[in-house]
């Protein structure tokens, strides 16, 4: 039996997801907000939401633990199931002294690469041996669903030993050629770094997927392991490719700038960024920029010489590489995108311009 709660939340849930938003704001004092194709609008048909019905509905979605957890640190992330609707991503904060709740729908759908439309040159990733695949892409991008799809395809066509470390869980996966191990950071294991550690000193993986990175010491382990002959997908909170290098650079001294440069160019097997951008008539479609690092990108970042890769990039030169620039001049030409939500997610107007005009 659903209590009163339940039910209106199941019922602003399931309106919301009818709809195809992604994420779903209630906030005391104002109505369901939702995130539709980027843009925020409010829930019609739906109420003024009272600061006891937020309450009551952490109450229902939160175990004791959790909720001791958010009065200790006044925000938590975890996924739970809501409903008919599966997994959903719930955010619990404080705001003017009073708790509100984010709901992001995780898709239920089987995460295939082709129904998600990635191009040959994100898939050839899942067929090397070793090195590190950086992910970035700014919030509710895709840069999830990207990965957890090449993760999945690898257990679906190979036999690896698959472990990942996350914060929170997003997508249940099931080994099917592949072993497939999904620890939560703060629930499994501590701290990515001490996962990373004892995958390391364990051995015997051969793919491993991380949702974040936020410190050098993570990183470094991620050179370690790469170093030993493990495929690496590394989720980024970056926007193009040079911004996820400068960032790596970014969580060390200047002075180990050039050792970092050296591991860096050593381990990179390629950097891929993500947007997803309104589509003309409705939904959205994925954008991406993509760096492989054959041995010219290698030496580039060993000498420091980062400017010299937008020309790399913006050029062409490279079948294996295209800029986000030159992605969505092309999704402009082919009236998928319009020209104004493409400069909104373009790293270079006056190149998105000078594309359009060719």
């Amino acid at each position: 039996m659903y209590t009163q709660t339940e039910m209106i939340l199941n019922r602003i849930c399931v309106s919301a997801a009818e709809k195809k938003v992604s994420e779903i704001y209630l906030i005391n004092a104002q109505i369901p907000f939702i995130n539709l194709d980027g843009k925020i609008q409010p829930l019609s048909g739906e109420n003024i939401l009272a600061a006891s019905f937020i309450s009551d509905v952490i109450s229902a979605v939160l175990d004791n633990k959790e909720q001791s957890e958010l009065q200790e640190k006044k925000q938590i992330i975890t996924v739970k199931e809501i409903g008919k609707l599966g997994s959903v991503q719930i955010h619990v904060y404080y705001q003017k002294n009073t708790p509100a709740i984010c709901l992001k729908l995780l898709s239920q759908e089987a995460l295939d690469q082709e129904k998600i439309e990635l191009p040959k040159m994100v898939q050839d990733f899942t067929n090397l041996s070793k090195g590190i695949v950086f992910v970035a892409g700014p919030h509710d991008s895709g840069r999830f669903s990207l990965v957890t799809s090449l993760i999945d395809n690898i257990n679906k066509n190979q036999n690896k030993y698959i472990a990942t470390l996350e914060k929170p869980i997003k997508y249940n996966l099931t080994g099917v050629k592949s072993i497939i191990e999904q620890r939560e950071v703060g629930r499994d294991v501590l701290s990515f770094k001490e996962g990373l550690n004892f995958i390391r000193e364990r051995g015997h993986v051969d793919v491993v997927m991380i949702s974040q990175i936020k410190n050098a010491e993570t990183m470094e382990e991620l050179f370690a392991l790469a170093e030993a002959g493990t495929l690496i997908f590394a989720i980024m909170d970056t926007g193009s490719s040079i911004q996820t290098i400068k960032r790596i650079l970014h969580f060390f001294p200047t002075s180990e700038e050039e050792n970092i440069r050296y591991f860096l160019s050593e381990n990179l097997a390629g950097i891929i960024a993500t947007r997803l951008v309104p589509k003309i008539g409705g939904g959205r479609v994925r954008a991406l920029e993509v760096l492989s690092a054959p041995p010219s990108i290698r030496t580039i970042i060993a000498e420091g010489k980062l400017h010299q890769l937008s020309t790399f990039l913006q050029t062409g030169e490279d079948t294996k590489s295209v800029s986000m620039d030159r992605y969505l001049a092309d999704l402009v030409t082919s009236s998928k995108i319009s020209l104004e939500d493409a400069i909104k997610n373009c790293v270079d107007e006056e190149m998105l311009k000078s594309l359009l005009r060719r």
